[in-house]
């Protein structure tokens, strides 16, 4: 068995990136990996049986319809269903409105209810800031202005000066453990390369986790969820013409209104159509 092989995996399953590794890391990823995998066996075996369940009976309009739009709709249910349909092409440099699920529903349990719903209610759209001030912006920014020679980044002199100060960086749910200088330019190599390939290939919405996920506020406007923050500031550094995000929720007062009292499929039909006219909040 070769050593690659007996290296732990993430969460999701994927092969760890041996360079980043750190045997410090095996138990906590582990650990992970087991947390997720009993997760998505609850999700797939009790949760998503039942969300179907209730969003069928929803699009029927049988017993209990109004209280399971009410709720918020099972968000997994409406992606499942709707699945392509929920795919918008944007100018990623005009999604500059980023939203924070953490600060816009601060409540802990408000924040679980969101998380599983596909429509929000309350105010969450109001919490917004600007994206290219964030350091996710600034991050892919510094590295790819220093590509050809990423030890002059700010980001390898913060990473480093982690690393002499004791703390270096770590996130066992990436197998990563920045405790060497070249570990830090190894990691920083893999954002480069990752770019160079979208600057020769376009943007490839397979490469991450989940796909870029939007939101639509009660205007009508799209704006970024935290969900892919880093591959939307490539696209934007590279300045990209067009780019593929996931409607992940939208608003309670947009919804209405576009839905113009229809219900079950007739409400999706017309929510669809109108997603066609959504643009970036500016």
């Amino acid at each position: 068995m070769s050593s690659i092989e007996k290296l732990p995996k993430l969460p999701s399953g994927e092969p760890v990136l041996p360079a980043l590794y750190d045997p410090q890391l095996r138990w906590a990823m582990l650990r992970s990996r087991w947390a997720y995998r009993i997760r998505l066996a609850f999700e797939a075996c009790v949760l998503r049986p039942l969300e179907n369940r209730l969003f069928e009976r929803w699009l029927k309009q049988e017993r209990f319809a109004r209280q399971v739009e009410a709720t918020g709709l099972p968000y997994r249910s409406v992606e499942a269903y709707l699945d392509k349909n929920l795919e918008l092409q944007v100018d990623p440099n005009a999604l500059t409105t980023l939203i924070s699920i953490p600060r816009s529903f601060p409540v802990k349990s408000e924040r679980r209810s969101a998380l599983n719903q596909f429509i929000w209610k309350g105010d969450w759209d109001r919490t917004r800031y600007d994206f290219s001030k964030g350091s996710r912006y600034r991050f892919i920014d510094d590295i790819w202005r220093h590509r050809d020679e990423p030890v002059q980044s700010a980001a390898y002199k913060r990473l480093v000066h982690r690393i002499e100060q004791g703390k270096p960086f770590r996130s066992h749910h990436k197998g990563i453990l920045l405790n060497t200088p070249d570990k830090v330019l190894a990691y920083l190599n893999v954002y480069i390369g990752y770019m160079k390939d979208m600057q020769r290939h376009g943007f490839n919405n397979t490469l991450g986790k989940d796909r870029l996920g939007v939101a639509i506020d009660r205007h009508g406007r799209v704006v970024k969820l935290n969900r892919g923050l880093h591959r939307l500031a490539m696209a934007q550094v590279l300045e990209l013409k067009a780019i593929p995000v996931q409607v992940r929720s939208v608003h309670a007062r947009w919804w209405f209104q576009v839905t113009s009292g229809k219900r079950g499929e007739a409400a999706l039909v017309k929510m669809v159509e109108a997603l066609r006219e959504c643009r970036p909040a500016v």
